[in-house]
C-alpha cells in the first residue's frame, strides 16, 4: 500500500493550501471532504495525474491481458 499524505501550507492572510499524495481516483476527494468543509469555502481545486486513475489493479489486470508483457 502506498504512503498517503495530506500536507497542509498555512499563509500568513489565512488561506491554507493543502497537498495530497497516494490517493487514487475518487479517494481523494473522499479523504480530503470533511477537513475541506470545517476549513471553509474552497477557492481552487487542482487535480493532479493521481486523481484521473480510476483503478490501479484493474487498469494493471486489462494492460497484462491486451499484451504479451507481463508486470
Amino acid at each position: 500500500m502506498p504512503q498517503r499524505t495530506l500536507r497542509f501550507k498555512i499563509h500568513q492572510n489565512g488561506r491554507v493550501e493543502e497537498t495530497v499524495e497516494g490517493f487514487y481516483g475518487e479517494a481523494c476527494n473522499n479523504a480530503t471532504k470533511k477537513l475541506e468543509n470545517a476549513l471553509g469555502d474552497v477557492k481552487v481545486k487542482n487535480k493532479t495525474s493521481e486523481a484521473f486513475i480510476t483503478n490501479k489493479t484493474k487498469t494493471l489486470q486489462q494492460f497484462n491481458k491486451e499484451s504479451n508483457v507481463s508486470l
